[in-house]
């Protein structure tokens, strides 16, 4: 009985744990708002950042958001364009809030992944000590390439790199 005891005890010790963990995760990253392709929603719900290549000389961060969690992978803005973690939007941004790169990638786009970044407005772009956030916006629904359309209007903040 008393093995049975702290087995369980200990069982319960570590799921405690993970669920710490996974709040100290939560707590750091949220997406909120609408990211739509073709008229079908996806559910963005993880962010990760992480140190992009230098533009026009200017360090760069990349923003990836995704609807399946990215937690242990070193590239998270690669596997998510093709697809590994559903629908995405990476996005890289100078420091100084310019958006240098968007990839658009959503399941119920045909030829996906696809860069634009003209049609995505950013605002209120913030690096506020360890915290990257922005609110971005297409402004409604665009199209590209003639027959996908896609849509826009969702807040982040996600731990800075």
């Amino acid at each position: 009985m008393i093995k049975l005891f702290s087995h369980t005890l200990n069982l319960a010790v570590v799921c405690i744990g993970l669920a710490v963990v996974t709040n100290l995760h939560a707590a750091e990253q949220s997406v909120t708002g609408i990211f739509r392709g073709n008229g079908k929603d996806a559910n963005l719900a993880y962010a990760v950042a992480r140190p992009g290549e230098p533009f026009s000389g200017e360090e760069t961060i990349i923003v990836v958001l995704t609807e399946k969690d990215t937690t242990g992978e070193d590239r998270p803005d690669i596997m998510a364009a093709f697809g590994q973690f559903g629908s995405a939007l990476i996005l890289t941004f100078q420091r100084s809030g310019d958006l240098v790169g968007c990839e658009v990638a959503h399941t119920a786009h045909e030829k996906s992944p696809f860069s634009s970044i003209g049609k995505l407005e950013v605002k209120d772009f913030k690096i506020d000590g360890d915290k990257v956030q922005a609110k971005l916006s297409t402004g409604g629904e665009v199209e590209s390439f003639g027959s996908q359309t896609w849509e826009v209007d969702l807040s982040f903040s996600v731990k800075a790199p």
